[in-house]
């Protein structure tokens, strides 16, 4: 299989910012002394009408976003230089506005200019970025035009259907009646969007290729409405999600690999990254990849790429315990039944000059356990509870239960995930109470046990590789700490609200207080502080709680 690294490329957005190019090769370099190479660099994150000029719309107003096409150009330079090819994927289309503006006609999506002007932008970036070698593209954090459900609110089909137009023009929505046809689903929107880019690198002899993130299950299913009878002679390889939605462990494999296995496909790891505590805490799952790409093997005979995500929020993989994710999957790539068991023990003498297999067995027996914690508390009863790894604020916290409670039990209808999100959201009390204390008593106790493990091999480590790797985990155990008392008070905020007593509001205080206490520790330098905390937060959420708190007095 082809081996992708993903490097972001948006100058413009802040929690995926933009890249330092010099981390490509540092990733070059690992993937060498790994005995084996990257083929593909993969650009990721950008804005899809701003790279270069419209010729059939010279006042489009669309400003041409030079600080981004240089670091482009910079970034190819050096992955040509080292021999990879290059994607560039992009997925915000929000500078489309003034063009519309000045160009109402392109609006209409019944007269294909909006087709013919995805088509004209493909091959403008091309053309802007002659050594590329794919265009990529994903959907649904596109503002403008996808955004949650606002589907192409920005277009219409030849009239805008607004209340002036409804009410004193008649004639006109009678008169549109007859012109509007074929009529377009949401799944002939984005097919149409991806049939006009896939024939411009067809045309310009590049490939092309589709990122399947969604957030929710319907999402899902107008993806697979675009691409079930998508056309043969256009390229196309589906990169997915290692899990379905947004790298949630919790969440069944990509369905789409399932339902689609005629076409090509890949998978992307985030190597323990995004939601899964940045590289700072470890987070080592070797065996989950293996089964992730077993499983896609089995669906598909088309599985062409692996792309790895190691960067984000500034935060990079390399030299964290978390190396071994990445590690494993350059070896599996190249041999996918290769013994995961195997390669923890040669990256381990590698990385930490654990010779010894009984000594390289305690240190990974000690890592593994990292991601059982990941599982029970960044993602706890199945759904995210972390803000990209950060301790939530309260409005984050709160939304991300109930939506992704809901898309949890549509992909992944278990008994035992439905009776939790019930528990949790629908009756709220002392059974999700019970189970949220033992979530966290299990993970500090994993983590205990592994602090224990690495403390028997104090005097067999480089002190540097031993402090670190302590260090880590120490924060890890904060961080599960910190997170109890706010789920905990906000559980019972769930509660108050459907069954108010004294008792619940006094032991949320409690909880509150104890998270407050922690967080003035942090302050004071008492608790040594760590990027995922994000103390801000903590402060927010408990000004915010307590506030809810006092609305829901009878």
């Amino acid at each position: 299989m082809e081996k992708m690294l993903l490097l972001f490329a948006d100058t413009r957005k802040a929690h995926a910012a933009a890249g330092d190019t010099e981390e490509l090769e540092k990733y070059f370099s690992f993937a060498e002394a790994a005995g084996s190479s990257f083929d593909w660099v993969q650009l990721h994150s950008g804005y899809f009408f701003n790279h270069a000029p419209f010729e059939n719309y010279p006042d489009s107003g669309i400003e041409i976003d030079e600080r981004t096409n240089a670091f482009l150009d910079k970034a190819i330079q050096i992955c040509k230089r080292n021999g990879k090819k290059v994607s560039y994927m992009m997925g915000d289309y929000s500078p489309l506005e003034c063009l519309l503006e000045r160009y109402p006609q392109v609006r209409n999506l019944n007269n294909g200019l909006f087709w013919d002007l995805m088509y004209d932008a493909a091959c403008g970036i091309l053309k802007r970025f002659p050594d590329l070698d794919e265009l990529a593209m994903y959907f649904f954090e596109s503002k403008n035009l996808l955004h949650y459900n606002n589907f192409f609110g920005c277009m219409n089909y030849g009239l805008d259907f607004n209340e002036d137009t409804l009410t004193g023009h008649q004639e006109l929505v009678m008169e549109q009646e007859g012109k509007s046809f074929p009529y377009l689903s949401f799944g002939d929107h984005l097919r149409m969007m991806l049939q006009a880019v896939a024939k411009a690198c067809r045309d310009c002899g590049k490939s092309f290729t589709l990122l399947t993130h969604v957030w929710f299950p319907y999402q899902e299913e107008i993806l697979y409405e675009a691409l079930r009878d998508f056309p043969t002679d256009l390229p196309l390889l589906l990169e997915h999600n290692y899990t379905t939605g947004d790298f949630n462990p919790a969440l069944p494999s990509p369905g789409l690999i399932k339902k689609l296995p005629h076409l090509n496909h890949g998978i992307c790891f985030c190597c323990g990254m995004e939601y899964h505590g940045l590289s700072l805490v470890p987070c080592c799952f070797p065996e989950a990849m293996e089964a992730t790409v077993h499983d896609a093997m089995e669906s598909t005979l088309n599985l062409k790429r692996i792309t790895v995500r190691p960067i984000w929020d500034g935060q990079s993989l390399l030299g964290s315990p978390n190396e071994i994710n990445l590690y494993y999957l350059l070896k599996m790539a190249n041999k996918p039944d290769i013994d995961s068991e195997e390669i923890w023990m040669e990256w381990i003498q590698v990385k930490y000059n654990l010779c010894d297999e009984a000594l390289a067995a305690i240190l990974a027996s000690a890592l593994r356990k990292s991601y059982k914690v990941v599982q029970n508390v960044f993602f706890e009863f199945g759904v995210r509870a972390n803000d990209h790894s950060h301790i939530p604020d309260f409005a984050h916290l709160e939304s991300r239960l109930f939506n992704y409670g809901k898309a949890l039990i549509k992909w992944s209808p278990t008994p035992e995930n439905k009776q939790n999100i019930y528990d949790l959201l629908i009756r709220p009390g002392d059974k999700i109470l019970r189970l949220h204390r033992e979530l966290h008593e299990e993970s500090l106790e994993l983590i205990e046990h592994a602090l224990e493990q690495i403390k028997s091999l104090e005097g067999c480590m480089r002190w540097k590789d031993y402090e670190d790797v302590v260090r880590r985990y120490e924060d890890m155990r904060i961080w599960v700490l910190l997170h109890q008392d706010e789920y905990e008070s906000y559980i019972r905020l769930l509660i108050q609200r459907k069954n108010p007593t004294e008792r619940n509001r006094k032991l949320a205080e409690c909880a509150l207080i104890s998270l407050e206490e922690k967080t003035k520790k942090i302050r004071n330098g008492e608790i040594r502080d760590c990027y995922l905390f994000s103390i801000d937060h903590i402060e927010s959420f408990i000004e915010e709680c307590r506030s809810n708190f006092s609305i829901n007095i009878r």
